[in-house]
């Protein structure tokens, strides 16, 4: 009788916790993923344009991924190889990592960020971790990348950590203290981290790209007169547009979130195209498939093929999509995401 009370007792204090996940099984999403955007882009390109809007509509949905994922890892998020996947969920899926799960009032992202203070903060695994987390608009990760830089013991991952204080110094404004800040720790990412890879590139270039925005690519600054082809092969110059506001946005059909992305962008273009803002999109994608969605109406607005990637050589663009608001004299007004602040600053420029 005495042990039954006692497991009765356990069983309402010590709840099952969920089911741990596995890395196979979060190996096996991140696999399933990344091969559906694969075939999802082969299917574009050569789909004719009656057919491509229906392709373009059943794009693998970042979210859906995410949240298989997010049932591997969080009740795992103290074993280390959850930092793997973390870094997949925050970089393919970062809406869904900000949002809530049902009944909780922390993000998932916060979870993340918890788990990596209390678990991992002196693990050699995090840099990437912390690079990953700069997509996330939530305020107090500055100050946790802030505290790894300090803390933890291994000399490439505070260089990794000195790398994404400085993205996130970017979203504090442009003056003087903090274009200083940005640099001395983007010095500090070369110096201790410079071999590292972050995809396809190296801390050190990522530093470098950073450092040459802040010296060629901040508001006020004249922006390069990117040079082109647009998706009829006409030649184009941005130059040819000074007088006029002109909005820059560098995209491509398979980055993250690319639905919402161009929704906002297309609703920009309904919005202010007849007042006298030039929408100009730049992507890496081929004529080919930028006339396909041109003529389904998917992007109603003039577009750029960079598929040797030379404009966004110029623009150091590295996260898509990117958006920079150029007046009158191609002078920078804004750099960032497609969205409000991008709204705000057009509707501003239109009515000076």
């Amino acid at each position: 009788m005495r042990s039954l009370t006692l497991f009765l007792l356990l069983a309402v204090f010590c709840p099952v916790a969920g089911r741990a996940g596995t890395p196979e099984a979060a190996a096996q999403i991140r696999n399933e993923y990344e091969a559906a955007v694969r075939i999802w882009a082969q299917k574009l390109a050569v789909a004719d344009s009656q057919a491509q809007r229906n392709v373009w509509k059943n794009r693998p949905g970042s979210s859906d991924y995410g949240a298989r994922m997010w049932m591997e890892l969080k009740d795992s998020l103290r074993t280390d190889w959850t930092i793997e996947y973390c870094v997949w969920l925050l970089e393919r899926a970062p809406v869904f990592a900000a949002e809530t799960d049902s009944g909780e009032s922390r993000s998932r992202a916060q979870f993340i960020i918890q788990s990596l203070q209390r678990f991992h903060l002196k693990s050699p695994k995090i840099g990437m971790l912390c690079l990953a987390l700069t997509s996330q608009p939530d305020r107090s990760i500055l100050k946790v990348i802030e505290t790894v830089e300090q803390e933890n013991p291994h000399e490439e991952v505070q260089g990794q950590a000195s790398l994404a204080i400085a993205m996130l110094l970017k979203g504090l404004g442009d003056d003087a203290i903090i274009l200083e800040r940005r640099i001395r720790n983007l010095r500090r990412a070369i110096i201790k981290a410079h071999e590292v890879k972050v995809g396809d590139t190296t801390v050190s270039k990522l530093a470098m790209d950073e450092i040459f925005v802040i010296q060629n690519l901040v508001k006020g600054r004249t922006a390069p007169d990117a040079i082109g082809r647009d998706s009829a092969g006409e030649p184009f110059k941005l130059s040819i547009l000074k007088g006029k506001v002109t909005v820059l946005a560098f995209w491509h059909t398979s980055m993250r979130d690319a639905e919402r992305g161009l929704g906002l962008l297309r609703k920009l273009h309904e919005q202010h195209g007849k007042r006298g803002m030039n929408l100009i999109g730049v992507t890496s994608d081929s004529r080919e498939v930028l006339r396909s969605l041109r003529a389904n109406g998917t992007i109603p607005w003039r577009n750029l093929s960079d598929v040797d990637g030379r404009i966004h050589s110029q623009y150091r663009v590295r996260d898509l999509p990117l958006v920079y608001v150029l007046d009158a004299q191609r002078k920078i007004r804004y750099i960032g995401g497609p969205g409000s602040f991008v709204d705000l600053t057009v509707e501003g420029m239109l009515a000076e």
